[in-house]
């Protein structure tokens, strides 16, 4: 098999899960829709019940959970080779709670809703480079004590967050119900705002991927063959700021997405960032797909937080990856 060969036939069967995970969750709903009724809809667009239910209700939903998915692994595949960290990731390192409270802040300041994309840009890209200073200051020391500096960065941010929350309780009722995640909310001019910076993010991305493999892999070596480290680290943290604010403005509080299908795209084609960079969010798109129509969809309950799905399911995932780090630190 080429050098291209297994790369190319991961990126198809992502191409091909993606597209399983948009019919399913256009298909699985509260309301009972038939495999026939959707195929019909989306072929047809008219003004029955069934074509709104797909068309203004699930579809713009989906879009947005595929794009906030895809958004959120592209940040983590980002920050994981920054920090040169497998296990970080916009949540755990404090970056969605640095949106959340720079939302939060902005809209204290400016109480419209246009403001919150603002605001948690702001907050993501600070708590980024808090991260970051964090761990250069730790370079010798273990990958646990990097992971939990972000997540008390984390705690702390989400703290003054939920503060900021019970002193303003009736100013910032909106950003008590986003505080709690979700994509039910989510229209259509969202879904496009989404599209743009996730476009942005991953063409950038992509551009300076050559400069990124070689920061993952050390800033001596990048160093050796011409990068100017602190300019490509600066471009890239902007990137996937941009793309975790807009992403959490929209959905709220998601985690362990952008820790999961960064991993799991590297383990299937490698860490070289060319081929990882498709696969990581095509592979996010699709998990918070599914999680978000569990979330929607469990019997006798009705709609729970996609946050708590994606709990759930990454929780775990991150115990081993972190016992496992451990290990191999021990081993050293």
């Amino acid at each position: 098999m080429t050098l291209w060969g297994r790369p190319r036939q991961v990126l198809l069967w992502s191409l091909l899960a993606l597209a399983v995970s948009l019919l399913v969750g256009l298909w699985v709903g509260p309301t009972p829709v038939s495999f026939g009724q959707l195929v019909w809809s989306l072929a047809h667009p008219n003004q029955s019940l069934v074509s709104v239910i797909i068309w203004q209700i699930r579809a713009p939903r989906v879009l947005a959970a595929a794009l906030v998915g895809g958004s959120l692994a592209l940040a983590g595949l980002v920050f994981q080779a920054l920090l040169k960290n497998p296990l970080a990731d916009p949540y755990l390192i404090g970056t969605s709670s640095g949106a959340s409270l720079g939302a939060t802040l902005m809209l204290m300041l400016f109480p419209v809703l246009a403001a919150i994309p603002a605001g948690a840009f702001v907050g993501a890209v600070a708590a980024v480079l808090a991260a970051t200073a964090a761990a250069r200051r730790r370079s010798g020391t273990s990958v646990v004590t990097v992971i939990l500096v972000g997540y008390a960065l984390s705690v702390i941010l989400g703290a003054t967050t939920a503060l900021l929350l019970t002193l303003h309780a009736n100013d910032l009722q909106t950003i008590f119900f986003w505080e709690l995640g979700g994509l039910g909310g989510v229209l259509w001019p969202q879904v496009w705002e989404l599209a743009a910076a996730l476009g942005v993010g991953s063409l950038g991305v992509l551009y300076l991927h050559r400069e990124l493999d070689a920061v993952a892999i050390g800033e001596e070596e990048a160093h050796a063959l011409g990068i100017d480290v602190a300019r490509v680290r600066w471009q890239l943290i902007i990137l996937a700021g941009l793309v975790t604010a807009v992403a959490v403005s929209a959905s709220g509080l998601i985690g362990f997405v952008g820790l999961v299908a960064p991993h799991v795209a590297r383990r299937l084609v490698g860490s070289l960032h060319r081929y990882a960079l498709p696969v990581a969010v095509l592979g996010g798109a699709s998990f918070l797909i599914l999680a978000d129509t569990i979330a929607r969809s469990i019997p006798h309950i009705g709609e729970i937080p996609v946050g708590i799905v994606t709990a759930l399911l990454g929780g775990p995932f991150f115990i081993v990856l972190l016992l496992r780090s451990t290990r191999l630190e021990g081993g050293r």
